[in-house]
């Protein structure tokens, strides 16, 4: 399958929205629509796409390091940093298994360098911290997570470059 990251537009968010609820509601991660747009910043979230079906989508912003969304709030303040918090990257379960995930990491990971920041840090929620791990991010376990994040959940990042 050949789709390649672009990034979010507008007309995207319903079927952001719609994948992100299919992927959590059932575990109770699932953020209001109005979150998801705050998490989100222009030049480093992306979209997978097969003509207006969402397959996949990143979503990160400039975020303090050690630090997270609240989930049930949408973010009001946007933050200068040099930690780029990726807060969610979403395959639809019809496309797994396919390299998507990792082309969209791939990408963000890319224009992360780019655009300067030192470090890509997230919360592997669930039992992903293992995939995180495999793919080069450190879990910090002195970081505590409120319940909000679900059981396992776990502070984890990636330093791209020594910091001064």
């Amino acid at each position: 399958m050949t789709v390649v990251p672009r990034p979010v537009t507008e007309e995207d968010w319903p079927g952001i929205v719609a994948l992100e609820t299919q992927t959590y509601a059932g575990s109770g991660l699932s953020e209001s629509p109005e979150a998801l747009v705050s998490r989100m910043n222009r030049s480093t979230s992306y979209v997978l796409a097969d003509g207006r079906r969402i397959l996949g989508y990143a979503l990160s912003l400039p975020y303090p390091r050690f630090r997270f969304p609240d989930l049930a709030h949408a973010d009001t303040t946007p933050f200068i940093s040099t930690n780029l918090h990726l807060h969610d990257l979403v395959v639809g379960p019809d496309h797994r298994r396919l390299g998507l995930g990792g082309r969209l990491l791939g990408h963000l990971m890319a224009e992360a360098r780019r655009q300067a920041y030192e470090v890509v840090s997230l919360v592997a929620v669930g039992d992903a911290a293992g995939f995180w791990a495999a793919r080069g991010f450190l879990r910090h376990p002195e970081i505590t997570l409120p319940a909000a994040y679900g059981p396992g959940a776990t502070y984890m990042s990636w330093l791209l470059r020594a910091e001064d």
